[in-house]
């Protein structure tokens, strides 16, 4: 058995060990299980809904980025192109398989590997930003007005939410900077004189120079930037109404959309920097229980919402890995098919 079999065989026993984990330190899990069954199905309905919705915005704000480089692609490939990344993202370690799968797929249609990989590093790059500042932002509005229902938080909750709004803000805040600087020729000539001189400045200023690299490319479109975080900001409200409308499935009134938009972010987060499980399975459970049980929402419903959404995601993928196979199955019954238009540069 390969090292990558034996890795994978690791992550999913990570998975189950995480759910088993969580299941233990339920006071009833049959009461959770019930729960699952008996939530309201339309509502559930409409978080698949949401949870779709998001998906086909995330094809098209990529479809700006690729557009502003010069690559064009049909919407109906582009959007083909992101469910099976979705469908990777669901199977894989965080959402890492799904930005290399659809990175690739536009490398080989367009032979241009590196407008194509800086497309889904920008896409990424700015999300994180958006989904970080939306967690400054109603963190702290959280700290300011109290929470909506009036209830005051825990001592652990109310030492989360200052956390939250500190740590979202300080990350939020680095990543505009890190964007102001990249836009700007002179601050990113001095960010590589800085970097030059510091310590591990091997590992350090290669990876500045590929993110520089990729940015480079849009210098001259902020349009497409600005559309690009505008289509984070659709995709953050889609989730964080998507996870909201599962807990209220579960139990209607149990947590509000304003500390939804709170913790949202930070699971997604938590998703991208811990890849222990296939597609944060146990990790997204984690996550969920924890931070309801900070926002006085319960451990057992956060847990039951993870379960849930965790679910959904599968089902909302499944066409992705259907497309998958269909275009393996042509790739190796077709010759090589010609590249698709690209725009001169």
């Amino acid at each position: 058995m390969t090292k990558s079999r034996l890795l994978d065989l690791l992550k999913l026993f990570i998975a189950i060990g995480l759910l088993t984990w969580l299941v233990m330190k339920l006071p009833d899990p049959a009461a959770l299980w019930w729960q699952i069954v008996h939530a309201n199905k339309w509502l559930l309905l409409l978080g698949a809904g949401c949870y779709t919705l998001a998906v086909a915005v995330s094809g098209l704000k990529w479809g700006v980025l690729l557009h502003a480089a010069g690559i064009a692609l049909p919407r109906s490939r582009l959007l083909a192109y992101q469910w099976m990344a979705e469908f990777f993202n669901n199977f894989l370690p965080a959402q890492v398989g799904g930005d290399v799968m659809r990175g690739y797929a536009v490398a080989v249609d367009t032979r241009r590997k590196a407008d194509a990989a800086a497309s889904v590093l920008i896409d990424r790059f700015i999300g994180l930003m958006i989904f970080m500042l939306f967690s400054a932002i109603f963190s702290n509005a959280v700290l300011i007005w109290g929470k909506p229902d009036g209830q005051p938080f825990s001592p652990e909750g109310a030492l989360f939410m200052r956390f939250a709004a500190i740590g979202s803000a300080a990350a939020a805040l680095a990543l505009l900077v890190v964007v102001a600087i990249l836009l700007s020729r002179r601050l990113k000539r001095l960010m590589e004189r800085l970097l030059a001189v510091l310590p591990f400045r091997a590992r350090t200023l290669p990876l500045w120079e590929k993110l520089a690299a990729a940015f480079d490319v849009y210098r001259d479109h902020p349009g497409a930037l600005l559309l690009t975080a505008a289509g984070s900001t659709a995709i953050v409200l889609l989730t964080s109404i998507n996870i909201w409308l599962i807990a209220q499935a579960i139990q209607p009134g149990s947590i509000s959309l304003l500390e939804v938009l709170v913790i949202n972010p930070i699971i997604v987060f938590a998703l991208i920097v811990v890849p222990l499980s296939p597609g944060g399975l146990g990790v997204r459970q984690v996550s969920f229980a924890g931070l309801f049980l900070f926002m006085g929402a319960g451990y057992a419903l956060g847990t039951a919402v993870g379960l849930l959404q965790q679910f959904i995601g599968y089902i909302v993928s499944i066409p992705g890995g259907i497309l998958w196979v269909r275009s393996g199955r042509d790739r190796t019954s077709q010759p090589t098919p010609p590249p698709l238009s690209v725009k001169p540069q």
